[in-house]
C-alpha cells in the first residue's frame, strides 16, 4: 500500500487553502502556534511532516500533533478529575533521580495554590525508518504543492524501536506513580498501541480506574480537507502485569534457531571472526557503530 507524508505543517495533504499555503511558506506549526521545530540533516528548512500515511493509516510522527485544540488534556482532565476547571498543565516537569515527565496536569483548589490531585502525561508518536524517503516525499510536495497520484515512498514505521525504548520508561515511571498513588497517562495512537498489545500478548488488558498506568488512545481520521484527532478508548495496567508480559513474551525464537545461525557463521564467516588464539584482529571485526547521540541502531519491525 502507498506510503507518503499526509500532513505537512499542520495541514492535510489535500488542503490547499490560503491558511495551509501560508503555514507552509512560514514553516509554521498551527498546533503549537510557533515555527516548526523538527529538523533533518537532509534539509535546510524545518522538516514539517506531522503525519504519514502508512498501510492505510495516518500515523502521527511529531509530539506536537497531540496538542490539537488541547483535546488530549481535556479528555484526561474530565476522566481523572471530572472537570477541566481549576486544572493547569505544565510541560517538562521532573525531579533529580526520576527524570522528566512530558507534562504534569494539576488540579488545584479554587483561588488557591493548594493541590488537590495531579497526573503525569507522556506522548508517544511514531518513528520512521528509511527517513530519507519521507524527506523526498516532503520535498516533492513543497516544490509542487502536491504529491503525484499513486506515488509511494519507501519508508516505514519502526514499531519495534518505539516500544523497545518506551517500555523501560513505562516500567520506571509506572513504579514511581504507583509509589505515589498517582496516575500516568500514555497518549498513543491506536495502530501503534495495537502493535504493543500484540507483541507482548496483552489482549486481555482492559480498563480499571484503580490502576496507575493508563494508555489513552487516539486516532487521526480524515474529515473533509483535514485530519482530526479523535479520542477512542483507554486501557490500564499495573507495573507487575506489564513486567510479567515483558518477561513472559513468547515471541522469542527457540535457541535452536540461534544455534543454526551460529553454525552458518562458522561455515562461512570464520575469516572475519576474532580468533582468540591468534594475535591479528580481522579488519571487519569491530564494535557496533553508534549514532551522534550514542544510540546503536538495531533491526526494526516495520509497519
Amino acid at each position: 500500500m502507498a506510503k507518503y507524508p499526509s500532513e505537512i505543517f499542520g495541514f492535510y495533504l489535500r488542503n490547499i487553502s490560503l491558511d495551509a499555503n501560508d503555514a507552509r511558506k512560514k514553516f509554521w506549526c498551527p498546533f503549537h502556534g510557533s515555527p516548526c521545530y523538527k529538523q533533518s540533516r537532509l534539509l535546510d528548512t524545518p522538516f514539517g511532516v506531522c503525519t504519514a500515511h502508512v498501510e492505510g493509516q495516518e500515523i502521527a510522527l511529531c509530539p506536537r500533533r497531540f496538542l490539537e485544540k488541547n483535546k488530549v488534556f481535556q479528555t484526561i482532565a474530565v476522566s481523572q478529575f471530572g472537570t477541566s476547571e481549576n486544572v493547569l498543565v505544565f510541560s517538562e516537569v521532573g525531579l533529580p533521580g526520576i527524570g522528566n515527565f512530558d507534562f504534569v496536569m494539576v488540579k488545584h483548589k479554587p483561588l488557591s495554590v493548594q493541590i488537590e490531585d495531579f497526573v503525569a502525561v507522556e506522548f508517544q508518536t511514531g518513528q520512521t525508518t528509511s527517513t530519507g524517503q519521507l524527506v523526498k516525499g516532503f520535498k516533492d510536495f513543497m516544490s509542487d504543492s502536491r504529491i503525484s497520484e499513486g506515488a509511494s515512498y519507501h519508508f516505514g514505521i519502526n514499531m519495534y524501536d518505539i516500544w523497545k525504548r518506551t517500555f523501560t520508561q513505562i516500567l520506571n515511571k509506572g513504579i514511581i506513580m504507583e509509589k505515589w498513588g498517582k496516575k500516568i497517562f500514555w497518549v498513543v495512537q491506536d495502530p501503534v498501541f495495537n502493535y504493543f498489545r500484540q507483541k507482548f500478548r496483552l489482549s486481555e488488558m482492559g480498563y480499571n480506574k484503580s490502576e496507575c498506568s493508563v494508555f489513552s488512545l487516539y486516532d487521526l481520521k480524515a474529515n473533509g480537507n483535514r485530519l482530526e484527532l479523535i479520542a477512542t478508548r483507554m486501557f490500564s495496567s499495573t507495573v507487575d502485569a506489564l513486567f510479567d508480559a515483558f518477561r513472559r513474551n513468547d515471541d522469542i525464537p527457540p535457541v535452536e534457531k540461534f544455534i543454526e545461525r551460529l553454525e552458518s557463521k562458522l561455515s562461512g564467516d570464520m575469516k572475519i571472526a576474532l580468533h582468540l588464539d591468534r594475535k591479528k584482529t580481522p579488519s571487519k571485526f569491530d564494535a557496533p557503530k553508534s549514532g551522534p547521540t550514542g544510540c546503536i541502531r538495531e533491526p526494526s519491525d516495520e509497519y
